[in-house]
């Protein structure tokens, strides 16, 4: 009886750990920065090394098209700065129109550029018509 409960709770565990790892919580971006411990890039070494997958999907939007590296939203890996979600502010600086709507848009309450625009693919997307047109 003690096996078998004992296996239980370890196959529960396991499929636990699992559904946290495999399905990761929408964090929303904050007006401040997520500060995270990033190590420093070895010599030869790019973001693209470790996170080839999120390189790809910048590589093929606007961002990368206009030359906006990583580091300008992120700051530099081994910097105190470095934010692995930047902050409202930091789209600002060249969005600042578009960040300034989002604040003051009571239906936009709650919600944060990622909301809309998946990070590091920022495909543009069409508002919806007004109703009865």
């Amino acid at each position: 009886m003690n096996r078998f409960c004992a296996r239980i709770f370890g196959v529960t565990l396991f499929v636990f750990l699992f559904l946290t790892m495999a399905v990761q919580p929408v964090r929303a971006q904050q007006d401040q920065p997520a500060h995270v411990f990033h190590r420093g890039i070895p010599a030869g070494d790019t973001c693209s090394t470790c996170h080839k997958a999120i390189y790809d999907q910048w590589k093929a939007s606007p961002h990368a098209a206009n030359g906006v590296e990583c580091t300008v939203c992120h700051n530099e890996p081994a910097s105190k700065d470095f934010a692995g979600m930047p902050a409202l502010s930091t789209c600002a600086t060249c969005h600042g129109d578009q960040v300034a709507q989002l604040k003051s848009d009571p239906f936009m309450n709650g919600k944060t550029c990622v909301s809309c625009h998946q990070a590091h693919i920022f495909v543009e997307h069409k508002k919806a018509a007004p109703a009865g047109k």
